[in-house]
């Protein structure tokens, strides 16, 4: 018979829905950064521009991608770039893991924020009329999260009269800071699987168009197709030796956030946290959320996940350092003698 202990650690175990949620997200945002970013450059490239269209569009080319690499970029001149894809590779993953749990912390200063409203009426007068500019752009966002997670529609929104609450002092209500208090421990990974499938979908558009844009600078129009094959070619090769690992331990990373914070926002449902009117038991509601979030926090689950997906991505630092190059100039080699007899 399991213990108690052993229950709240099976909690803590990530499963294939987390997986799918974390490959989902980071794939629609990779095709959708190279659609925006492949409209992007189409655009500059048919503006009338007084320079050349092309000198335009590779100058947009190539500040978007700096501007994507460059984390990484400046800090190798300081230590070794192996060094350097590690660490930010690193924090990313350790972000997705221990920083959604931290961010929990904004629990407590809303309340606190909420708390001395009563005592500092000029304050709370301002603060309800930014919350009430904001409130349109905040139903917006529930409206999409509802399209991405039905069960936020299981939050009654209750229309309940202010007065005498501690809600007459904020620009929303109860059903607001619910729906927010489920959205909130999937914002750290959502974050960066976001910011990782970006530059990913922006870096692939740049090797796409470049390559398409190069082909016929050189060529003329047979050399269009070769050049994006050629690119294209290189980008995926550039990414596979040590993407293969890299990429999947970001998102189990991501997914290890992910049911943390959905454990967390199905107990805003399942207990019916923060559905109260008064500062005191909004408090008591907090600690539900500030138990499970020591307990995800200390498990030892949790850190054993951390060191594994540490050391497995300076693996792949070493890899893309150290490896990725030699093949990648094995395999351009071949391309090379490939396309030869298409451009002659």
């Amino acid at each position: 018979m399991k213990t108690e202990k052993t229950k709240k650690s099976d909690r803590l175990i990530i499963g294939a829905k987390d997986i799918r949620w974390a490959a989902k997200v980071f794939m629609i945002t990779v095709f959708s950064a190279f659609f925006l970013a492949i409209l992007a450059y189409s655009l500059a490239f048919l503006s009338p521009e007084p320079e050349p269209a092309s000198k335009v569009v590779s100058e947009v080319i190539m500040s978007t991608a700096t501007a994507a690499t460059s984390k990484v970029e400046v800090t190798s001149v300081y230590i070794n770039p192996m060094w350097a894809i590690f660490f930010f590779n690193s924090l990313a993953a350790c972000c997705a893991v221990v920083g959604t749990g931290l961010f929990m912390l904004v629990h407590k200063l809303l309340l606190r924020d909420i708390e001395i409203r009563p005592t500092n009426r000029y304050y709370a007068s301002i603060s309800i009329f930014m919350e009430k500019t904001m409130m349109h752009l905040y139903k917006v966002l529930i409206r999409i999260a509802s399209k991405l997670d039905p069960d936020i529609l299981q939050i009654e929104n209750e229309n309940n009269e202010k007065t005498g609450t501690i809600w007459q002092y904020c620009g929303y209500g109860k059903y607001e800071y619910r729906t927010f208090s489920y959205i909130l421990p999937f914002i750290v990974p959502l974050l960066i699987l976001l910011v990782n499938g970006t530059i990913m979908g922006i870096l692939l558009a740049y090797f796409t168009f470049n390559g398409a844009l190069t082909g016929f600078e050189l060529f003329g129009e047979k050399g269009v197709i070769p050049g994006l094959f050629y690119n294209v070619v290189y980008f995926f090769i550039s990414i596979i030796p040590h993407g293969i690992i890299e990429i999947p331990v970001l998102l189990i990373a991501a997914a290890v956030g992910h049911h943390f914070a959905s454990i967390q926002a199905h107990d805003v449902i399942n207990k019916g946290l923060f559905n109260r009117d008064n500062i005191e038991n909004l408090k008591k509601d907090y600690e539900s959320i500030e138990e499970k979030t020591r307990e995800y926090l200390f498990s030892a689950k949790t850190w054993k996940m951390v060191v594994f997906i540490v050391l497995v991505l300076l693996v792949a630092a070493y890899i893309e350092t150290y490896v990725t190059l030699g093949i990648v100039d094995r395999v351009m080699l071949q391309i090379d003698i490939i396309l030869e007899p298409f451009l002659s």
